[in-house]
């Protein structure tokens, strides 16, 4: 049945992330002149506050450090005592709002426990990640 709540709470919590995140690409796009990629700069930049800020809500870094064998984002949903409020705000709506806040939570749980992991992750998921796009639109031309 928590397992169920949970699922529940990350379906919510990821609706509200997505409607949010569309809601303020288009109000962007209607009340600015600036291009499109600085209102996905901007809802990063927002997500990324809002998840450092429940994630901190929520609990905190240095329950999260105890679980070392574990990824940092999941080694810090098992520390937490709100499993739901983790599951809601973090994964569900943060995560939906923007993937960047998600990898930026990574990133800063990398830095505080294991820095060496920290420049891989970044260079490893903005190089490949971009030659990634590139071969996907690549291949996608040929269909």
């Amino acid at each position: 049945m928590v397992f169920l709540v949970a699922y529940l709470c990350v379906f919510l919590g990821g609706a509200l992330g997505a409607l949010s995140r569309f809601t303020v690409q288009e109000l962007f796009g209607r009340w600015t002149r600036l291009p499109g990629w600085i209102a996905i700069l901007s809802v990063n930049i927002l997500g990324c506050f809002a998840i450092g800020m429940c994630s901190a809500w929520l609990q905190g870094l240095e329950a999260s450090l105890q679980f070392e064998h574990l990824s940092p984002l999941r080694r810090y949903i098992e520390s937490q005592t709100d499993d739901h409020g983790i599951s809601l705000l973090v994964v569900g709506f943060s995560g939906a709002f923007t993937t960047f806040s998600t990898f930026s939570l990574d990133n800063f749980f990398l830095f505080h426990g294991r820095r060496g992991w920290l420049v891989f992750n970044i260079i490893f998921s903005v190089v490949i990640g971009y030659l990634s796009v590139w071969l996907g639109w690549t291949m996608g031309q040929g269909f």
